[in-house]
Order: structure tokens, then C-alpha cells, then sequence
């Protein structure tokens, strides 16, 4: 029609910045929960315009506003009991009196001098009944955590540290219960490690790279991912996905955004002060975690290896492709395991020969030093 303006097919998501680490994860994250809501004729595709944009086909809802709704109908979870909570929370607090009594025991031990096998004699004898105290306490606490989360692969705890004997009793109980169809909580358990890569200091499996935040601020990855799903509004996730970023929203970050790097040098005043507190996008961060079912861990020669991020000379960098041409969940995970991403720097030949048609890598930075450094992206580059 004459003077008509062309519109492209599917569903555009215009808040979503491809280049972006967030932004990237916010729109696979997005097709994996439309997936889970029954949308599994839904596909992912990218066109460049002012930013690499993230466009869905295969929708049947495509107004921006029904949209909306089923994500956030995706993104809750299910409702928790108040007697479970109450119990959680009970559980936890006779969690953190053990290990802090296990704790004292242990530097009491320590201040001794004692050496040899008389202190390990001591640390036997008076800290041996406080440890055995503190594992049945986490098991019962883990027991409580259990029925009382959102999301089953959220019982895992606050945070990627269990064993791998805890890490192999969560996969056998979320396989009972995981059909074809069901599988989401099984490929985000996969994605957190696995129970042959095991940290020799701590006893606890490596957890993927993924995991920003360990507890620096008190925040932890998967109680931020529990406290974001409280958060949830289709509200929210409509100004995510259809609106430019305004960065209303205050915590909750599982600090996957580059902006979020506030170290002092780049920064015209305290990042501290009142009033200069990080700022985030709450659904986004909730979006980028659900991504995560797409980069399952598994151990190559002794180490944590994921799709997407190269060992480059030790430094740890995330490294995604973007595509034209709309592709489902299935040969997004083909994408992602691309040798050729893996090189410091890929061919673009080869690249484009496999759909890829840009590239973006972003290095995991530490900022800070001691117990109180914190992780960052930092901005992306095409590679």
C-alpha cells in the first residue's frame, strides 16, 4: 500500500541491546520461559538497527502487553506456604549458630599453637562434635529450603557451594520428577557445575562463571534469584522488553550489566554516597538467570568448561554469537557451542558460514581486592 510503512515480521523487543551481556541473556532467557509457557513454536532472531534488537517469531501472543503477562506468568514460580517459609527461616538461624560455634571452636583451636598431631587431637576432639552438628543442621535446613522456594533448583541453597555428594542428591531428585517437557530446572542445575569439578580448598563444586555474586554486600546468587521472582509484575517485564533501560530499580543484581562497574576512577562521586546506589533492571537480571539453562557445565581435563566462555590465557570472558535468521531453543545451544567463538579471534568467514553475522565478547573483571572485591562485566567488544 502506497505511503504504508513496512513493519517486520514477529514480535521486536526493543529494550533488549544485543551488545549488552544482560541484554544478550535477558533475550534468550525470554524464549526460554515463553518455551515453558507453551510456546513452543517460538523463535529468536537479531536485526541491527541502532542496537543489535532482538525480534520472536512463532508467537501466538504477539501484543506487547499479552506478552508481558506470560512472562511474568513464567517468571514466578510457585507459591510458597507461610509455614514453609517459617520453617526455612528457622532452620537458618540454627544453621548460622553451629557454624558460628564451629567457627570459634576452630580459632580457639588455632590461637593455641598448638602443632601437629596434638592440634589435630584437639581440633577432633572439641570442634569434631560442632562439625557433625553443623552438617545435620544443613541437612535440615536444605530439607526446609526444599518446600519452601519457587523453583525446585533453588533448594540448592544460597549460593553454588554444596558438595558434590549434595550436588548428585539434587540431580537424582529433579530427575524423578523432569519429563522431556519438564526439563528446565535440570539443564539450570546443569548449568550451576558438576559434581567432578570440585574447588580442593573448599570441598564444594566450581560454580559456573556465571556466578557473580557469592555473598560480598550479603547478597548471594540464588537467594538474589529467589528475591528477584518476588519482584515480578508483567509491568515490569513489559519495560524491559519494549522500553528503552531507565534503571529504576534498587539491589537485586546479579551484576551481568557493564554499567554496573562503579569503581571510584570512573566515577564523578562516591559510589557509595546516599543517593548514588547501583541502579538495575529487575527483570532482566530475572530473565538473564532463566538464559542460563542453555550453558550446561562439563569437566574437560579436570576443569569447569561451559559453552560460550574460551579460556583465553586464563582470563575468563563470555564470548555470543548473534544471528539473522530466527532459530529455536535447540540450535541456539548449537550456536553457543561454536569452536570457532572459543579462538581469541574467531574467522568471520566461518562465522557467517553458520548464520553468525556478529559476534561480542565481554571479560569477567574483578574489582576491588581482598573479601570485599566484586565482579563485573566489562564492556563488550566485536570479535
Amino acid at each position: 500500500m502506497s505511503g504504508s510503512v513496512h513493519q517486520p515480521a514477529g514480535v521486536v523487543l526493543p529494550g533488549l541491546d544485543g551488545a549488552n551481556p544482560l541484554g544478550f541473556l535477558a533475550a534468550l532467557g525470554t524464549l526460554v520461559v515463553l518455551h515453558g509457557a507453551g510456546e513452543r513454536g517460538a523463535r529468536l532472531s537479531w536485526r541491527r538497527a541502532r542496537t543489535w534488537t532482538p525480534v520472536l517469531r512463532g508467537m501466538s501472543a504477539t501484543d506487547p502487553g499479552r506478552l508481558s503477562e506470560i512472562v511474568a506468568g513464567g517468571l514466578q514460580g510457585r507459591e510458597v506456604p507461610r509455614e514453609a517459609e517459617d520453617e526455612r527461616a528457622q532452620a537458618v538461624g540454627r544453621l548460622d549458630a553451629t557454624k558460628k560455634a564451629l567457627g570459634d571452636k576452630l580459632k580457639d583451636v588455632r590461637q593455641r599453637g598448638l602443632k601437629g598431631a596434638e592440634r589435630r587431637a584437639a581440633i577432633e576432639a572439641e570442634a569434631g562434635p560442632l562439625e557433625r552438628e553443623y552438617r545435620a543442621a544443613r541437612e535440615v535446613w536444605l530439607k526446609a529450603l526444599a518446600a519452601a522456594v519457587p523453583r525446585p533448583e533453588l533448594a540448592l541453597g544460597k549460593r553454588i557451594d554444596c558438595t558434590p555428594d549434595e550436588y548428585r542428591q539434587h540431580a537424582e531428585a529433579l530427575l524423578a520428577d523432569a519429563g522431556p517437557a519438564e526439563r528446565d530446572a535440570v539443564d539450570l542445575l546443569a548449568a550451576f557445575g558438576t559434581d567432578t569439578c570440585v574447588n580442593t580448598r573448599t570441598g564444594t563444586i566450581e560454580p559456573t562463571p556465571f556466578q557473580f555474586i557469592t555473598g560480598s554486600g550479603h547478597q548471594f546468587f540464588l537467594s538474589t534469584v529467589r528475591e528477584l521472582m518476588e519482584q515480578v509484575t508483567p509491568d515490569r517485564n513489559r519495560r524491559t522488553l519494549f522500553e528503552p533501560w531507565t534503571y529504576p530499580d534498587e539491589g537485586l543484581s546479579m551484576r551481568w550489566d557493564p554499567a554496573e562497574d562503579r569503581r571510584y576512577a570512573l566515577m564523578d562521586r562516591d559510589p557509595t554516597a546516599s543517593g548514588n546506589k547501583p541502579r538495575t533492571m529487575w527483570m532482566a537480571n530475572l530473565l538473564g538467570y532463566r538464559a542460563l539453562a542453555l550453558f550446561p557445565c562439563a569437566p574437560r581435563k579436570g576443569q569447569l568448561r561451559l559453552p560460550a566462555w574460551p579460556d583465553l590465557d586464563g582470563e575468563p570472558a563470555f564470548t555470543w554469537p548473534l544471528w539473522e535468521h530466527a532459530v529455536s531453543l535447540d540450535t541456539i545451544r548449537s550456536l553457543l557451542a561454536l569452536g570457532e567463538l572459543s579462538a581469541p579471534h574467531p574467522e568471520v568467514a566461518i562465522l557467517r558460514a553458520r548464520g553468525v553475522v556478529a559476534a561480542f565478547r565481554a571479560r569477567r573483571i574483578k574489582v576491588g581486592t581482598g573479601a570485599n572485591y566484586k565482579l563485573n562485566f566489562s564492556p563488550a567488544r566485536a570479535v
